[in-house]
């Protein structure tokens, strides 16, 4: 049986995964046949296995795997949507109207009129105001000094510079119109002077959540006297330490508030599980006004080394994005039990090692490029997928279009590292790593190289693993030994989540590489994680990169005329081979992804395009 399963191509699947828009699907069908036993009402429970999780429940801080799915669970009534056939559309449920002007200094507004009928779970009415104060509160320079990032890519709003710069109370780029009208005016360009239209999501420039006014600025009100939006009343950062974040306590912890299919319940961190329920006032999503018909979600951390012992004993009742065959294989040895069920789908992301390029030996490309031919990455890759994944050279995810597009050209012009450690010592001897401590020519031991300033630096790469999973120590295997030999010397340091995610900020003890995988958004924007200002660094250019060739290929991506398929996949193209020749990753693998479920789960449908997060609103429990 298992032998059958790994016979699948995963090239066929070409469709987009991921998202952060959660979806809704055109038509409602279970996996295996119909809704046949779908209940009328949320009835049971469900326990989600997931690889991190925090406390952080809100957007602005970090954003581990499992926090994330929460708030795609928990925050909804989104003015724009995704569906499972690849496509942007107005939520209807939430808009009723929704009307687009093109301005004269070549940007565009976008005016709603929403529905009337909308409630937060508190019983709250839902106004334009939520929508504008959700906008004000992440453009506003107080949200800064909370210590959060929510205002990142606001600078398409036009007036947003002068308002989060405290120039102004008043944000003339967005506006309320009454009760349930308000606008958004988009800029012409950003405040890189890069060109916001014509833009490949352009849509999603339309795109609002709103944010419960009356709890997060109790107090405080929304108003609007012809030029702009403004907060009136109380609105200090005292007030958002209260009601956010005051170090332990606010909406960052307990979004008791919200309006989506889910709403949060508790988390205890103890044992890392957080509880959700299903919203009794939701009003469903879509055309179809699909509601949960699962009452309780618990979503568990769990870890590599147990997480297929918790499922088999009943422990949780869903895994999803499994890869490797340490993870795989034993779960499919649970389905062919008949006890539970499988779905598997290609990756939209990859398996990597990110370089911060910033700073030590990782800053020059010849290095990043011995480091790959110092890996035997096609034996890494078949030991650690065990034939459910194939290697990649470039940030190239399987279940992208624009992959299946130019696959023939890919395997054509990609520079294919392969193990080679004469080519390794090339590329460092090109790059003047010729010496030694001393300054005299090298010999052995570790190379040393004469920079600018005068002083030498030595080949030490500075290595961070997460020590929640086998993959850092299967790498070391394939790749220290090796690097020594050439003279680069390679100290890798494990770690638990927290120091992962400092690593990858930057913060305390920096490195020079960090092993971990990247899954592909649905508005995938390399645009942004490229940007070559330092504001960026950490948080969206994990690569401390500055690299003008690879940020205008991006940009070129971006500003894409939407539907120009073939101009978005040449200027993909041109990012890839850029991304291939200087590796600010080293791509390793993209892999096919397994779910394996408890039988008692029905109509359960993630797969390459849609993601478990709007999959499991579909879905329902058998009791």
């Amino acid at each position: 049986m298992k032998n059958l399963r790994r016979i699948i191509t995963l090239s066929l699947i070409i469709l987009l995964a991921g998202s952060v828009i959660i979806g809704c699907k055109k038509s409602e069908t279970a996996a295996g046949g119909g809704a046949t036993g779908k209940p009328t009402a949320p009835q049971g429970r469900l326990v989600i296995g997931v690889n991190a999780m925090n406390g952080n429940m809100f957007d602005g801080w970090d954003n581990l795997g499992g926090n994330a799915d929460i708030k795609l669970l928990i925050n909804g009534y989104k003015t724009i949507i995704y569906t499972d056939d690849d496509r942007f559309i107005v939520d209807p449920v939430v808009v009723k109207s929704m009307n687009t002007t093109e301005n004269a200094d070549g940007g565009k507004t976008y005016t709603f009129e929403i529905n009337n009928n909308l409630t937060w779970n508190d019983g709250t009415p839902i106004t334009a105001k939520d929508y504008v104060f959700a906008l004000l509160l992440d453009g506003n320079p107080l949200i800064r000094e909370l210590g959060t990032n929510r205002w990142v890519s606001m600078d398409t709003y036009y007036g947003f510079e002068a308002y989060n710069e405290g120039d102004t109370n008043i944000f003339s780029g967005v506006r309320l119109l009454g009760n349930y009208e308000f606008s958004v005016r988009i800029a012409h360009e950003d405040s890189y002077g890069d060109p916001l239209f014509p833009f490949w999501y352009e849509i999603t420039y339309a795109d609002v959540t709103p944010f419960p006014l009356h709890v997060l600025a109790p107090g405080c009100d929304v108003v609007d006297r012809g030029t702009g939006a403004e907060i009136t009343g109380p609105f200090t950062l005292e007030l958002l330490q209260s009601t956010i974040d005051n170090g332990s306590r606010g909406y960052r912890y307990t979004p008791y508030v919200t309006a989506a299919p889910y709403k949060f319940v508790s988390y205890d961190v103890s044992n890392n599980t957080t509880i959700l329920e299903a919203n009794e006032r939701y009003l469903g999503l879509g055309s179809d006004r699909i509601k949960p018909m699962i009452k309780t979600l618990v979503l568990q951390m769990t870890e590599d080394s147990t997480q297929m012992d918790m499922l088999g004993s009943g422990t949780i009742d869903l895994l999803v994005q499994l890869s490797g065959a340490r993870n795989i294989n034993p779960g499919l040895d649970l389905v062919d039990t008949g006890r539970y069920k499988e779905i598997n789908y290609a990756r939209n992301g990859y398996g990597c090692i990110w370089f911060q390029c910033d700073w030590g030996p990782a800053q020059f490309p010849a290095v990043r490029r011995a480091i790959a031919y110092s890996m035997d990455r096609e034996e890494f890759v078949r030991q650690y997928t065990g034939g459910y994944g194939v290697i990649v050279h470039s940030r190239i995810g399987l279940a992208q279009w624009m992959y299946a597009e130019n696959k023939t050209a890919l395997e054509r012009d990609l520079t294919v590292y392969t193990l080679n450690l004469q080519k390794a010592a090339e590329e460092l001897v090109a790059d003047g790593w010729t010496l030694n401590a001393q300054g005299g020519a090298y010999t052995t031991g570790v190379r040393y190289k004469r920079l600018s300033d005068g002083t030498l630096m030595p080949l030490i790469v500075e290595w961070f693993s997460n020590n929640l999973n086998t993959v850092g120590e299967m790498l070391a295997t394939f790749v220290t030994a090796n690097a020594a030999s050439i003279g680069m010397q390679i100290n890798q340091d494990f770690g638990d989540v927290t120091a992962f995610y400092n690593a990858l900020d930057g913060i305390g003890k920096r490195y020079n590489m960090i092993n971990g995988g990247s899954g592909f958004a649905i508005i995938d924007s390399p645009w942004y994680y490229y940007q070559p200002d330092p504001e960026m660094f950490g948080s969206w250019n994990g690569n401390f990169l500055i690299d003008h060739d690879l940020n205008r290929y991006t940009q070129n991506m971006r500003n894409t005329t939407p539907g120009d398929y073939a101009s978005f996949s040449r200027s993909w193209m041109e990012f890839v081979l850029h991304f291939n020749k200087n590796l600010p990753d080293l791509p390793l693998y993209s892999d096919q992804y397994y779910d394996i479920f408890n039988n008692k789960l029905q109509g359960y449908n993630h797969n390459a395009l849609y993601p478990w997060t709007s999959a499991i609103v579909e879905a329902w429990v058998s009791e």
